[in-house]
């Protein structure tokens, strides 16, 4: 019996809806009479609302139990390990519980079984942690997961039935899985069943191919630039961009031949640019928009810099013989300096070229000062980078300051980028300057709300073996410490969970 059904007839009134005779025979099943149908509904409420409270007997179980897994000792973590993990699912933080299970598997331990029912539910929602889990599950843990048809869908691997007969996500799925396993025999799949795919689709499974990415793309990305849908021709033309020896990239780069050249003057290189005289059909074919500015430039200095957005950065070499080192000093002295700076970064972040970004990155940090690059801030660039460079680039930046950086400076930008782990030099710099900071007579209880940005920050990024140390020598007698403890406070306590999860995870039972 449906409950919902039941109160919708209550409230309308048995006289504007009638009973159907399959609810009067189930009702009947169930002992409750009645020829005025409203007494029938009340006494069917009545009964209904008492079997809601006592719950209903499940059914029983016809099917074919599941096969048992093997038994075998696993290797649980320590109970003072699990009581952190459940202060950390209490507090539902899930970047501790992405590296609870990191070091976990580092330490060849097992998850409690009590807690991987909640675990897992996380883990559907967050691909972080599902990315974590995946290699610290037990062949018990496995087999759980078995068991549940949403938590299945975790470490299912997609069969040519999903394609065939799937929905878009289970088509997009199988994509993906056999993209990453053969490439060629993925295209030639989407390939097949291109021209049956509605446009919502082709987007998506278009997406797909940047997994395996290859010259044997090229032809069917190519006829795309061609397709009616605009947002097709773009992704087409986007991913043609990332396969250093396309089609496409060769028509750029033939482009700009044209249009950029070095040439010495007083033997020293000099950058001529050129603009471009306008947009052909060729050009209009791979993405070039005659009336786009970008920049804070006009129409065909923004068809210039469509040309180097997309292209490799490898190709500057040769389009001028010199190496980045040599053509960035070119470019800031060229008129258009603003413009070739802005489209070569976006180049770097589009192909993820740690190189230019670092040399990038590295001149406006001696350059900031300059107008030029007070108004060229490429903090898109600071993700690109590799562990070892941010740390060099962050740490290098304390040294022309007394205590901590000022809002909207470098250093506040690289500070709260947020994604690299911060290394032993820099965790101590900073936390060593802002005890100094709250010790002297410059110190304010209030505002500096970015330095409280980067506290939360530097709690999950900082090496947790660093804690004894840093908790140490906070001036809690001072006037001062009053405005900046919860802060401070909420840093060092993540600090300290992660820490004591490391050391609960290296000890036995």
């Amino acid at each position: 019996m449906n409950w919902k059904t039941l109160v919708k007839i209550g409230l309308i009134g048995t006289d504007r809806s009638k009973i159907s005779e399959e609810m009067s025979q189930e009702l009947e099943g169930m002992g409750i009479k009645d020829e005025d149908p409203a007494r029938l509904i009340l006494k069917a409420a009545a009964t209904m609302s008492m079997m809601r409270k006592a719950g209903i007997q499940p059914k029983d179980f016809e099917g074919d139990l599941p096969t048992t897994t093997e038994k075998h000792q696993t290797n649980i973590c320590s109970k003072r390990a699990i009581q952190y993990l459940n202060m950390i699912l209490r507090r539902n933080d899930l970047s501790i519980l992405a590296e609870f299970l990191t070091t976990l598997k580092k330490y060849n331990k097992s998850l409690p079984p009590e807690s991987l029912p909640l675990i897992l539910d996380k883990a559907i929602k967050t691909p972080s942690i599902w990315e974590a889990l995946n290699p610290a599950l037990s062949g018990r843990g496995r087999w759980l997961m078995a068991q549940n048809p949403s938590w299945a869908t975790l470490g299912y691997t997609p069969t040519l039935d999903d394609w065939e007969t799937g929905n878009t996500k289970e088509r997009a799925a199988y994509l993906r899985h056999q993209r990453s396993i053969d490439p060629t025999a993925a295209l030639t799949l989407l390939e097949e069943t291109w021209s049956q795919e509605n446009t919502t689709t082709r987007k998506k499974l278009l997406d797909i191919l940047e997994i395996g990415l290859s010259k044997g793309d090229d032809a069917f990305l190519s006829a795309l630039l061609e397709n009616k849908q605009k947002n097709i021709r773009e992704k087409a033309a986007n991913l043609l961009s990332k396969i250093p020896t396309s089609s496409f990239n060769q028509r750029m780069l033939i482009r700009l031949k044209k249009l950029i050249t070095v040439k010495k003057i007083n033997k020293q290189p000099t950058l001529e640019i050129k603009l471009p005289k306008g947009v052909d059909d060729t050009m209009i074919k791979d993405g070039i928009k005659a009336s786009l500015q970008l920049y804070r430039s006009g129409n065909k200095a923004s068809q210039l810099a469509q040309m180097i957005n997309k292209l490799p950065l490898d190709y500057w070499n040769e389009l001028t013989g010199l190496s980045p080192l040599k053509l960035l000093p070119l470019f800031i002295e060229n008129a258009y300096a603003y413009l070739v700076l802005s489209s070569v970064s976006n180049a770097a972040v589009h192909h993820n070229n740690k190189e230019w970004s670092l040399l990038i990155l590295e001149l406006w940090l001696t350059k900031k000062e300059d107008k030029l690059w007070q108004d060229f801030a490429p903090l898109q660039l600071i993700a690109v980078l590799n562990q070892e460079a941010y740390n060099r680039l962050t740490l290098s930046e304390f040294k022309d300051i007394k205590f901590l950086p000022a809002e909207n400076t470098p250093l506040d930008f690289l500070l709260q980028q947020g994604k690299h782990e911060w290394q032993e030099d820099l965790s101590l710099t900073f936390f060593d300057r802002l005890k100094s900071w709250l010790n002297s007579s410059e110190a304010t209880h209030w505002g500096d709300w970015h330095i409280r940005r980067i506290l939360s920050i530097a709690g999950l990024r900082v090496p947790a073996y660093l804690y004894p140390k840093i908790s140490r020598g906070w001036p809690e007698h001072l006037p001062v410490w009053s405005g900046w403890e919860r802060d401070i406070s909420g840093s060092l306590t993540s600090l300290e969970l992660r820490y004591k999860v490391e050391k609960a995870l290296k000890e036995n039972q």
